[in-house]
């Protein structure tokens, strides 16, 4: 997702959950500040859109018990005090919810990614390509993290190889024949297929 302001003022998870609930529009959550989220443009959209089914109907074919979560669902980063929106999530096994501090279960917020995938944005590319890591990187159990520009083909891949040393491996994928493989839950994706729809975008420029 695409944010686009920050708030000063400094609220308790407590407070954003319930103005979140209410607002018509999402905002992510740092540490006590909101960051308004709106969407990104029709290339953006569609490379997101394409991504998860892909990813789903791989993952149906397979028969394995993650699930594919879109960009509406948050995820708790409880290290980091952050509720954020991916732009695609794939779950550890069956999703876990968030209780929050009333002791509730949050059917809109899960706390074990497995793998994120962010697809770039002129607002959010340098932010995705460096802090993010880190971020996702803080929680317990996550594997993966993909990084798809929209409108060429280009695909970065971090994998924890060895949880236990830190150390990740790093592909950067730019061939349109290409396959991506995602190690976590050994599975494949086709940049052909992925960036394919594209296609059925209007042509820009002279």
């Amino acid at each position: 997702m695409v944010d686009v302001s920050s708030t000063e003022k400094t609220y308790t998870i407590s407070e954003y959950l319930t103005q979140e609930d209410a607002s018509a529009v999402r905002h992510e959550f740092h540490n006590g500040t909101f960051t308004e989220m709106v969407g990104g443009i029709l290339p953006h959209n569609v490379i997101k859109g394409e991504f998860y089914t892909l990813a789903n109907l791989a993952i149906r074919a397979a028969n394995i018990p993650h699930m594919v979560l879109n960009s509406d669902t948050k995820i708790r980063i409880e290290a980091e005090n952050r509720f954020v929106y991916p732009d695609l999530t794939i779950t550890d096994g069956q999703p876990a919810y968030y209780q929050s501090p009333d002791g509730g279960l949050r059917r809109d917020i899960v706390t074990n990614p497995l793998l994120i995938v962010e697809v770039l944005s002129a607002e959010t590319r340098a932010f995705d390509k460096s802090e993010k890591v880190d971020l996702y990187a803080a929680i317990p159990g996550f594997r993966e993290y993909i990084l798809v520009e929209p409108e060429t083909v280009w695909v970065k891949q971090y994998f924890l190889q060895d949880p236990a040393n830190n150390l990740w491996q790093i592909n950067t994928l730019t061939e349109p024949t290409a396959r991506l493989a995602l190690q976590s839950v050994n599975l494949e994706i086709s940049l052909e297929e992925l960036y394919r729809v594209l296609e059925k975008l209007p042509k820009t420029g002279a």
